[in-house]
């Protein structure tokens, strides 16, 4: 009798805690909004934003997945839309607001390495060694930061041959170092968010663009294009750097953060400068397709491009100095990690 209350007794505490168990809410995964305004067809959209997303979760065992979205907002804000909660995560290019942001335009300046992949680390290292502790960047968390390939000059019409022939060109520009570069070259700068790209040049609106290589294909604008004018080293490069809210990376646990920065940071930036280095040579390929001609500057046009751009160097300098750096060393010490042109 003794042994049958028991084995009841028994049973019914093994059918509650059954229940106890079935009843308890399993463990919530924290879900993160990425707002990316990248078309999804483009190289970063599709081996740099969904990749990582994908590793996020891996390497968090489920606990936390990025959940890419199309646009919440115009290019432009999404820096403010992931200070304030709009998006958790976003792929944000600084010179749209460039009235913020100084030391960014470092890693920005002409002509000082032949690819992406190496300057896109040697901007990681510097902005974590001396960047980030001026915090630019207020309410969120940077998870990386790169630069894409050497920035090239493309027209629709007009062919460079002279320094003269930058004259009267109306060139889409993506704000920041971009204006500067189309300014000291004689030319009229025009903003408009990359994604408005093909828009401005096929209706006339712009007579050419700045932009990487990859970026003519990447953004579907190659038809527009007829002349490309080659810089060695590129005439300038931008910065772009994936932003989280601040509240919603410190409400992750420490094992989970430890877990992102293993595959954020410096191993992010890699990604992103291999990838955009792999499209930058397929992209003359697309562009020959397409009709466009191809000149490399040399000689007395290089010298004049050369000299036009050489005091943005100098004024970043001292632009960097009211924050407190010491932007001539700081690019010596970026020239040291790249590969020169």
């Amino acid at each position: 009798m003794i042994k049958h209350v028991l084995s009841m007794a028994v049973t019914a505490s093994m059918v509650l805690a059954v229940s106890l168990l079935a009843a308890a809410p399993a463990q919530a995964q924290t879900v993160l909004r990425f707002s990316n305004w990248i078309p999804p067809t483009h190289p970063i959209s599709k081996e740099v934003i969904e990749v990582w997303a994908k590793q996020v979760e891996e390497v968090t065992k489920g606990a936390v997945k990025v959940q890419v979205l199309p646009p919440l907002g115009g290019p432009p804000g999404h820096y403010d839309m992931v200070r304030n909660g709009t998006a958790d995560l976003a792929f944000v290019v600084p010179s749209y607001t460039e009235t913020r942001f100084v030391l960014t335009r470092g890693p920005e300046m002409p002509f000082y390495a032949a690819d992406s992949t190496s300057a896109s680390v040697g901007y990681w290292d510097v902005h974590e060694k001396h960047f980030a502790k001026v915090g630019e960047a207020q309410g969120v968390k940077v998870i990386s930061v790169w630069v894409h390939g050497p920035g090239q000059f493309f027209t629709t019409s007009r062919k460079i041959n002279t320094i003269e022939d930058f004259k009267g060109l109306k060139i889409r520009t993506a704000g920041g170092i971009t204006n500067e570069v189309v300014k000291a070259l004689g030319a009229e700068p025009f903003f408009a968010p990359a994604p408005q790209s093909y828009e401005v040049l096929s209706k006339g609106v712009a007579d050419g663009i700045v932009f990487p290589l990859e970026s003519i294909p990447g953004f579907k604008v190659e038809k527009a294009i007829k002349h490309a004018l080659l810089v060695p080293g590129g005439m300038y490069r931008v910065a772009h750097s994936i932003l989280m809210n601040e509240g919603k990376w410190n409400a992750l646990t420490a094992e989970q953060k430890a877990a992102i920065d293993k595959i954020s940071g410096r191993a992010l930036a890699e990604l992103a400068g291999r990838v955009w280095d792999k499209y930058d040579q397929e992209a003359i390929g697309v562009m020959k397709a397409s009709g466009a001609e191809f000149t490399t500057a040399s000689g007395q046009l290089l010298t004049d491009i050369r000299s036009r751009l050489g005091g943005l160097e100098a004024q970043w300098v001292q632009q960097a100095k009211g924050k407190g750096i010491d932007g001539e060393a700081v690019l010596k010490e970026l020239r040291s990690k790249v590969k020169a042109p």
